[in-house]
């Protein structure tokens, strides 16, 4: 593994050599592996192509090959941790040995996925010259959508610049702007507003709005939001506005941030600042009512 890493072809060569003691089966150092992963996939997520080469052609190693075992990055294959590398010349070449376009690991990446994910714009670039399905989704996620999770802007924007779709929603994920939020990635969030995402999210659980008036640390992102144009009156799935989200932690910026954008709530008999801080903090105080049916918590009101 260590002559992998380092692209020490002659060592490997005589490592393997001593291995078979010159009789047994080369492809048997496929076998071994650490954390799940082969010789050959060390070498191509280092970007060892002397290595790759030799392990490809001379001794028949699967570029298709998942990875196995608890650190395996869920069934990937060589080609995907090549992606990974930023190195075009070795995803080139695992590409013309066979490498699945198509194939996604465990988690629903295909090698694309694996290349926005780990930021790589030269072998992103690549991938779409030749083809890549943009919004390629096997159930958890565009390669938009993962590059976003990962708060990476440089490659979402290449994604975007070709087409890429920003508002594919992931069933209890989200969108790529949710993604971005909680990431608390501002630059993906910024960079998927340009491209037309839905600053709303419609068809989340929840509002980016009402997600990040739950947290402590996200007055910048909702400064953003409300001047992409976040709607303020949508609530969570108790009823509850920003501004009262935000008046329950007591985020006083916040509260004065969304207060003038909100219409007035008709069960707060002092419809100012002051008056919906005082009404946030006695309605957290009640306790609520919930109903279990099944695996299925149902809160129904406040007593």
């Amino acid at each position: 593994m260590n002559a992998a890493i380092d692209g020490n072809l002659g060592l490997l060569k005589g490592i393997i050599k001593n291995l078979t003691k010159g009789k047994g089966d080369p492809s048997a150092i496929f076998s071994f592996n650490i954390n799940g992963y082969s010789v050959l996939h060390t070498a191509a997520c280092f970007a060892q192509l002397d290595v790759c080469k030799y392990l490809v052609e001379e001794l028949n190693g699967d570029v298709n090959a998942p990875g196995y075992g608890a650190g395996a990055l869920g069934g990937a294959t060589p080609f995907m941790l090549s992606a990974s590398s930023d190195d075009v010349a070795t995803v080139k070449y695992f590409l013309d040995h066979g490498g699945d376009i198509l194939k996604a690991d465990d988690k629903g990446r295909t090698v694309l996925h694996h290349a926005v994910a780990a930021g790589c714009c030269n072998v992103t670039e690549f991938l779409l010259s030749k083809g890549v399905p943009i919004d390629i989704n096997y159930g958890r996620g565009t390669p938009a959508f993962v590059a976003a999770a990962n708060g990476k802007d440089n490659t979402l924007k290449i994604l975007l610049d070709h087409n890429a779709n920003p508002n594919i929603i992931v069933t209890s994920l989200g969108s790529p702007l949710f993604m971005a939020l909680t990431q608390r990635s501002l630059k993906c969030m910024e960079t998927l507003v340009e491209a037309g995402a839905d600053i709303n999210c419609k068809g989340c659980a929840m509002s980016p709005l009402v997600y990040a008036t739950m947290r402590e640390g996200c007055t910048n992102f909702i400064r953003f939001l409300l001047k992409a144009g976040a709607h303020p009156n949508i609530p969570d799935d108790l009823g509850r506005l920003p501004v009262v989200l935000a008046a329950v932690r007591d985020c006083m910026e916040e509260v004065e941030m969304l207060f003038p954008l909100t219409s007035p709530i008709p069960n707060v008999p002092n419809w100012s600042v002051e008056g919906v801080v005082s009404h946030a903090k006695i309605e957290d105080k009640k306790p609520r009512v919930y109903c279990v049916c099944s695996d299925v918590v149902l809160v129904l009101d406040t007593v």
